[in-house]
């Protein structure tokens, strides 16, 4: 932890001097706590080890160093309140001993710090429970006075105590006295075993959205991310790529590898050593490492056995989606806003490949449950008030999950990513038939009191709690360390400055808090102690790591390990995750919801959609829909249209993802994002709505009769074949007929004809346009200019009667050809002469050289001035 100090301190400074300022000094940075977590086989002195980091511009003279111990943590609450104090108390400490002379600028010197756990002159713990360490280091800056100039601050589990010789002299034997029966003889404390809590911890796999938004599905347009931060977090050494390796010792090593026999990990000691016997930057690209395992851990399968039941996986079917696409291979975006920029071939198909296969074995042997998709915000989904979406946000990821990883996962809980609910997002469960949630302890308020199941119904819901401060502990370990969102502010503590081993030492502490913090059997006076008020959570250790946490290999090898100790000790028992959404079927004890003190007002407008963004997604939601309804599954094309439809409102989801952290940057990219994925579904939607068209013949269009049809050609540029009607306008004397719901074949063209009656003739102006067969207009109205041919009866008339007389001269013609009489009609037409008959005997030739010599030649008139 960075402590700055104001060069004026008193030159006595203790360590609860306000050590505040605008100045750093020093940085404490720990690297081991020695015991990890103390039992009554540790060693009966703590260590801590480090180092002290001069990171400030000013020498430090006379520098002094020790260890101190604060209060027993009482609540959940104090697992953080106690780091995140100015004035942590001292309960014990030892005395400041000579660190070193001068430190310079940019020195780095170790230290080492031991202190008894019970013998006098120590820490002076004789219970069990979780204590406050700091460190302290004192000395006097360069123009300054003696002050607190560094420190740091961790947690120490204390599960049970080892031997002690003071404790073993004032033992009493519970049979014959009113001693405590947790002291043995020789003076060593053991658990308290006498309620053990239900540990059910879930394991996040989840990442943010990456894939580039407004790209269709289905295989019809290459899969767009936006960048290769995926690829980077399944291959060795990445995050996920480490979240996924750790489980290893809970459902054992692949076949072939180097274990036992049966396939299971070893207990808490391989779980300790998992990182080390296999190192990720030392296995080839995209393949998951063996786990080394030795002949004295065969007898370790029960302690995995226990974790096993205990874990859950909890999968973002938005990351199984992502996944699975990069492994059938994609490209990156130049530009996440434009879904048709320009992009460059991904590199991370075989790491997503071998990533997914080693999921899929890993699911194959323990609990799997779906979270909401792309962790979409409950509160945002109930203001969008858009059914389809809810539904593919909470109910469809089981499907997805099982889908993909071959599995049946736990299903009917939800588990919002914020970590609670307020009342829009209850009655948004409740309206969509899920009664059955995970919720934060602070959001509950039990009407009756609390409960050892840790579970209330609200109302028509039902509710298993947890606690928040072990949340923001296991977020604040690994390389990205974050504080959830729903963290109080007297809890939020600064991580900057704290090492990764504090950070994880104090995450193991406050995974094993409630199973050590069971009530005590005896009172002070050694008579049996009262009923205790249990917390919210009652005895229930329901565990929920923040979504994108991001520990290391041996931070989760230490939560493992820790996990696999309590259970194996008795302090805590396996409650697997079918069994607590079974048993919450169950409750009866009622509660309401109220707001977490860690969400301000301002704080949730940071994440929850305002009524103009969510109208927007509304619409685009209602389109997509609509769309989805007019296209037709095709014999040419592998895609079904919700297949094809449905990566748009899975990126409206994405838009309205949980932040997993408030920090301003944070909320800077929530919304960008969040405007880039609106923005390109309603392009793309805009885009299929012109991808169907009428093409304009352009020029005039002329019937030949008043019932001739308008030819049209329709052109549909999607995947999919489209059902389409259309629509007319045009004068009143000028019907145009209705064809139906035409079908037009996939990236084709269909031709239509137009039925139409005129009753006039004249040039007048159709407009057509086309529609879904749903009701969503497509492409742009064209119009045209057409020339109607239509006298009406007269013209009828008209014609039938010329029709009559032509076949009636026709018929007399010939009855007076028939009877060899000559046609009255010719009478007035002179006989022909004998060189008319001559020529109508002739040949073509003979006829054309006749008329040549008959053509008189026409000389030309000489000009005037020539005559």
């Amino acid at each position: 932890m960075l402590l700055a100090a104001p060069v004026s301190s008193p030159a006595g400074a203790d360590p609860g001097d306000d050590t505040s300022g605008s100045e750093v000094f020093a940085h404490v940075v720990i690297d081991s706590v020695t015991p990890s977590l103390v039992t009554s086989s540790s060693d009966a002195t703590v260590t801590v080890a480090g180092r002290v980091e001069n990171v400030g511009s000013r020498t430090l003279r006379d520098t002094t160093i020790r260890l101190e111990r604060g209060d027993r943590v009482q609540s959940a609450a104090g697992l953080r309140r106690s780091l995140a104090v100015d004035h942590p108390p001292v309960a014990a400490s030892d005395e400041f001993r000579q660190f070193d002379d001068l430190l310079e600028p940019g020195d780095s010197k170790p230290f080492s710090l031991s202190m008894p756990l019970s013998a006098p002159g120590g820490l002076g713990i004789d219970r069990t429970g979780v204590y406050p360490l700091q460190v302290n280091l004192n000395g006097v800056p360069e123009y300054g006075s003696l002050a607190q100039v560094g420190g740091t601050r961790t947690l120490l589990p204390v599960l049970s105590l080892p031997p002690d010789r003071a404790r073993a002299r004032a033992y009493v034997d519970p049979l014959e006295g009113s001693g405590d029966p947790d002291v043995g003889p020789d003076g060593s404390v053991s658990a308290n075993t006498s309620s053990p809590s239900a540990l059910t911890m879930l394991w996040p796999l989840a990442a943010p959205p990456q894939l580039a938004p407004g790209v269709l599905g289905g295989g019809t347009e290459p899969v767009r991310l936006i960048s290769e931060d995926m690829a980077r977090s399944v291959s060795p050494g990445g995050r996920l790529y480490r979240l996924l390796h750790a489980l290893t010792p809970v459902v054992g090593a692949p076949e072939g590898d180097s274990s036992d026999a049966s396939g299971a990990s070893d207990g808490s000691s391989s779980a300790a050593s998992a990182p080390s016997s296999a190192s990720p930057g030392s296995s080839p690209p995209g393949s998951f490492p063996p786990t080394s395992t030795s002949a004295q851990d065969a007898d370790a399968d029960a302690p995995s056995a226990k974790l096993a039941q205990s874990t859950c996986l909890a999968v973002d079917p938005d990351l199984l989606v992502t996944v699975r696409a990069m492994s059938l291979g994609y490209v990156v975006t130049d530009d996440p806003e434009n879904p048709r920029s320009p992009t460059t071939p991904g590199t991370g198909r075989d790491a997503a490949d071998a990533w997914l296969t080693e999921l899929r074995r890993v699911a194959s042997k323990m609990c799997v449950t779906a979270l909401p998709f792309a962790q979409a915000d409950l509160d945002s989904l109930a203001r969008i008030d858009d059914v389809g979406l809810t539904t593919a946000a909470l109910a469809t990821p089981s499907d997805v999950v099982d889908g993909i990883l071959d599995v049946r996962s736990v299903r009917d809980l939800t588990i919002p990513a914020v970590g609670s609910v307020d009342p829009a997002g209850a009655g948004l469960l409740e309206s969509s038939k899920r009664d059955r949630l995970v919720t934060a302890a602070g959001s509950v308020d039990p009407a009756r009191g609390t409960q050892a199941s840790g579970r209330y119904r609200i109302e028509n819901l039902r509710a298993q709690t947890f606690d928040t401060p072990v949340s923001a502990a296991l977020g604040a370990v690994g390389t990205a360390p974050t504080t959830p969102a729903l963290t109080p502010a007297d809890q939020r503590v600064a991580l900057a400055g704290e090492s990764p081993a504090s950070r994880r030492q104090t995450a193991t502490a406050s995974l094993a808090y409630t199973a050590i913090a069971a009530p005590d059997r005896l009172a002070s006076d050694g008579e049996p102690q009262r009923p205790q008020p249990l917390p919210i959570t009652g005895r229930s250790q329901f565990v929920v790591p923040p979504t994108y946490w991001s520990p290391s290999d041996d931070d989760a090898a230490a939560l493992l390990s820790t996990a696999t100790v309590l259970l194996e000790s008795g302090t805590a028992r396996p409650a697997p995750l079918p069994d607590v959404v079974r048993d919450l079927d169950g409750v009866t004890d009622a509660a309401r919801i109220v707001s977490p003190s860690g969400t301000a007002t301002d704080a949730r407008a940071a994440w929850v959609v305002d009524d103009r963004v969510a109208a927007s997604i509304r619409r685009s939601a209602e389109l997509s829909w609509r769309l989805q309804a007019s296209l037709v599954s095709s014999e040419d094309v592998d895609v079904s249209p919700q297949r094809y439809v449905a990566p748009l409102r899975e990126d409206l989801l994405r838009a309205v993802r949980s932040p997993d952290t408030l920090t301003p940057p944070a909320r800077t990219v929530l919304t960008e994002q969040r405007s880039q994925r609106t923005e390109a579904v309603d392009a793309t939607l805009q885009r299929m709505t012109g991808a169907v068209s009428i093409l304009d013949p352009g020029g005039r269009y002329t019937l030949a009769s008043e019932r001739s049809p308008l030819l049209l050609v329709v052109r549909n540029d999607l995947a999919l074949p489209v059902r389409v009607r259309i629509d007319t306008s045009a004068p009143t004397d000028f019907d145009v007929g209705d064809v139906g719901v035409i079908e037009i074949p996939a990236r084709g063209t269909r031709q239509i004809q137009m039925p139409t009656r005129a009753d006039s003739s004249e040039a007048i102006t159709v407009t057509i346009s086309m529609l879904t067969s749903s009701g969503v207009p497509l492409g742009v109205p064209i119009s045209l200019s057409v020339h109607s041919n239509a006298y009406g009866m007269p013209l009828f008339i008209i014609t039938i009667c010329a029709g009559a007389a032509l076949v009636l001269l026709t018929a007399r013609r010939l009855w007076h050809r028939f009877r060899g009489e000559p046609d009255p009609a010719d009478e007035d037409r002179p006989e022909p002469d004998e060189h008319e008959r001559h020529l109508a005997g002739a040949t073509y030739q003979v006829r054309q050289r006749t008329l040549r010599v008959e053509e008189p030649v026409v000389r030309p008139e000489p000009p005037e001035d020539d005559r």
